[in-house]
């Protein structure tokens, strides 16, 4: 391989992460339990946040928001970083990019449940998801 070739990164495809996060992530009700489109950062397609809605459709129910990526031997893994079961708060992934190495999710909530807004940010450096 010559210094100008460039080794194509991995494609983790939205149909296989909404499969895996369907098939791993919290199951109420499977009228109302839902996976939503995952969220890549700019300029990525190996690496995404995705939002993982586990209800009963009456008064209880929680987000689950993971991290999934697709390795360069070509494995799909997955980290669960935060969910809203103790204090129900709906949880938005608000953004997420790739900055310094490091993986970085922005996750909200306007305080639905818990009575106030809140936002936490995620650095997850990609080494430790081996990209």
């Amino acid at each position: 391989m010559t210094a100008k070739e460039v080794i194509p990164m991995p494609v983790l495809t939205e149909s296989e992460v909404r499969k895996l996060i369907d098939q791993i992530g919290p199951h109420i009700d499977s009228c109302y339990d839902h996976t939503y489109p995952p969220q890549f950062p700019e300029g990525r397609q190996n690496v995404c946040a995705v939002k993982r809605l586990a209800e009963d459709g009456d008064n209880y129910g929680y987000d689950t928001i993971y991290v999934v990526w697709r390795t360069s031997d070509d494995q799909v893994k997955y980290r669960e970083i935060l969910n809203s079961k103790s204090d129900k708060d709906y949880l938005h992934i608000e953004a997420i990019r790739v900055d310094n190495g490091s993986l970085v999710v922005e996750v909200g909530s306007g305080g639905s449940f818990s009575g106030h807004p809140w936002k936490l940010t995620y650095q997850i450096p990609l080494q430790s998801l081996y990209l």
